[in-house]
Order: C-alpha cells, then structure tokens, then sequence
C-alpha cells in the first residue's frame, strides 16, 4: 500500500465582535500518520513504513477579554480512520472517534497576578478510544479502555485546573497549576499498588523567561 499524504485542506476563520469578544473555527482534512498500521519487515521484524489514514477535525473557539476579566470556550470533534485503540474481534482496524469541550476563565488580582480555572471534558468512547497521535492506551493521561475490563469502550475523562501566574518582571513570569483527572473506567495508572485508578493529580510549576 502507498497511502501516502498528498494533499491536506486546513482552514482557520476568526471573526472579531468588537473589541472585548469575538469567535472563531478551524477545520484539518486530509490524511495523518496512523501509528496502527505499521508495516513490518517479514525478514527482520523492522518496522519500514508508516502509512496514513483519513483524518477529520474540526474546533469552534470564543472568547471575551474585558480589563481583568478573561473568559475562554472550545468544542472540538474528530475521527481517524482505522485508528481506533482496540480492534475487532477478527483483528481489523476501526474507525476512532472523539469530541470534547473546554472552557478557561482567569481574573487578574492585580497587575502582576492571574487567577486561572480551566474545566476539560472527552469524550472518547468509541472502539477503545483513539485522538489523535494517540494510537495505543495511555495509562499516564487516561486514554483508552479498562485494560482489565471492556476494551471496546474507551474512557469519558474530565479534568479541573486551578492555576496562578505571578509577573516578577518585565521579562519573568512564574506559573504553578493543580490538576486533578477523573474518568469513567480506570484507566491512570497508580505507581504505589501498581493497578489502575480512576482519578489522577498533578502539580507543577515552571518559570518563563522572555527575551
């Protein structure tokens, strides 16, 4: 097979309702790596190519920003052909599917420091789950089946973030943000009992330098 990527259509349009709100969409169509359908040397057991399957996406944005006041919303849906993570029973690829929304608020205490919640939901239950790049269960962001359950049935996953960004200066921002993960099937794994879990948190912090 030479199902190679020839020609893609990718479009982004923003419209902009006067100066505090506007929205916008995006669309990708075309083809992408398909990390299911490896082909494989018979010989040596190598892998030698990596062929593409049809790839759908679409995301509609909208935002407001007003003095101290952000508000932010996405939805997105996509599709990958014969990209699902579990395949049929007779061992054949399946389509994967997914959509999800996001929505971000932040408030600015004062000039040098920002408030930010962020909300996430996916929805990815079709055949095992299956987004993008993301071919195989991923027991770190909780994507795909209950490896010990139905794997036909992918997880619905949400995640909450609370986070703050503090200026120093002109040029040094420092950022921390809390997350914590829940999904419908246990599906994060947990490195103290060594099984599986339906929830997940994570902390982390970083400093940004601009020049």
């Amino acid at each position: 097979s030479s199902d190679v990527c020839s020609s893609d259509l990718a479009y982004r349009v923003d419209y902009s309702r006067g100066e505090f709100q506007g929205f916008g969409f995006a669309g990708v169509h075309g083809k992408a790596a398909n990390f299911t359908e490896n082909v494989i040397d018979v010989g040596t057991g190598e892998v030698i190519g990596q062929p593409n399957s049809r790839l759908d996406l679409f995301e509609f944005d909208a935002y407001f920003i007003r003095g101290d006041v952000t508000v932010q919303g996405q939805l997105s849906l996509g599709q990958q052909k014969k990209a699902s993570i579990t395949p049929a029973a007779d061992g054949s690829l399946r389509d994967s599917r997914w959509w999800g929304l996001s929505a971000l608020a932040a408030y600015k205490f004062d000039p040098r420091l920002e408030g930010i919640v962020r909300m996430d939901y996916l929805n990815n239950k079709k055949n095992g789950g299956g987004l993008l790049g993301y071919t195989s269960a991923d027991d770190r962001n909780g994507i795909g089946p209950d490896i010990n359950g139905d794997l036909d049935k992918g997880a619905t996953r949400s995640a909450l973030s609370l986070g703050m960004s503090y200026a120093i200066n002109m040029e040094t921002t420092l950022k921390a943000e809390y997350r914590i993960d829940r999904a419908n099937l246990p599906v994060f794994f947990d490195v103290k009992s060594g099984g599986y879990r339906k929830s997940n948190q994570i902390f982390g912090t970083s400093v940004v330098v601009a020049f």
